[in-house]
């Protein structure tokens, strides 16, 4: 009984923090450029589970009756690890001059005080000091370092190259990774990366006047969420069961 109620609440555990990932993605369904997160589960090593101690009585003596298998038995679940899937989300006309949206792979390079991070999140605006920056005032790189528009009528063309009338003023810097699952979140739509080495895209496409949105479809999100529910609603009732089990063998059966 002990470990069935063991086996219950780490699948509560297990729902409650699904259902964390899941509200962070409903959180951010509006979050223009943000990958959403799954929550990858693993099961615990099944057990055998074996009727031991029966015995037979032959000619007059009792002789032990050899293990009986009666099944294998769950030993809960976990989280084995939160990804994020990457997958482009759809893009969306502005009609800003701001709004850039990568067409196919890659990520923005951004300067924070911790060092370059990445993001797909396009929503730029331009600081007091005319730096092209993001939403939270870190500076978006290009080639030459952070972007100085000042107050200059500008336009963008698919590869990036910011242009002034006919002058390049510099090419923003859009960047890939042999492997994205590299990439940690940290906050403010950015991601830095673990030990893979970015590699500037060439024949990248950039889109100005539009947005890529979020990947989460918050419909999908919405049935995902009801059947976290139901299944730690269901562990619940299991840990009730015992509860009430245990509840009998120690104040009834422990009392005759």
């Amino acid at each position: 009984m002990i470990r069935g109620l063991y086996t219950a609440c780490s699948g509560m555990l297990l729902q409650l923090a699904k259902q964390d990932v899941i509200a962070n993605n409903l959180a951010n369904a509006s979050t223009p450029g943000f990958k959403k997160d799954l929550a990858v589960c693993t099961a615990f090593p099944d057990m055998m589970i074996n009727r031991l101690g029966e015995v037979k009585v032959v000619a007059g003596k009792e002789e032990p009756i050899p293990p009986v298998a009666i099944g294998r038995l769950g030993t809960g679940a976990a989280i084995q690890t939160i990804s994020t899937d990457f997958s482009a989300g759809a893009v969306q006309k502005t009609d800003n001059p701001l709004d850039l949206a990568i067409a196919g792979d890659g990520f923005f390079v951004i300067q924070t005080p911790q060092g370059e991070k990445y993001t797909r999140n396009g929503s730029f605006r331009i600081g007091d000091d005319g730096i092209l920056t993001t939403a939270q005032g870190y500076p978006v790189l290009g080639r030459s370092g952070p972007i100085n528009i000042g107050d200059q009528t500008f336009t963008i063309d698919e590869k990036g190259n910011l242009l002034v009338g006919d002058e390049v003023l510099d090419t923003l810097r859009v960047v890939r990774f042999e492997n994205n699952s590299e990439l940690v979140k940290t906050g403010d739509d950015l991601f830095t990366n673990q030990s893979g080495t970015p590699v500037d895209v060439e024949d990248g496409q950039v889109i100005q006047g539009y947005l890529e949105l979020s990947n989460v479809v918050a419909v999908k999100e919405m049935v995902e969420l009801i059947s976290v529910l139901r299944a730690y609603e269901a562990n619940q009732k299991i840990v009730q069961a015992h509860d009430q089990t245990l509840d009998a063998a120690i104040n009834r059966v422990g009392a005759v």
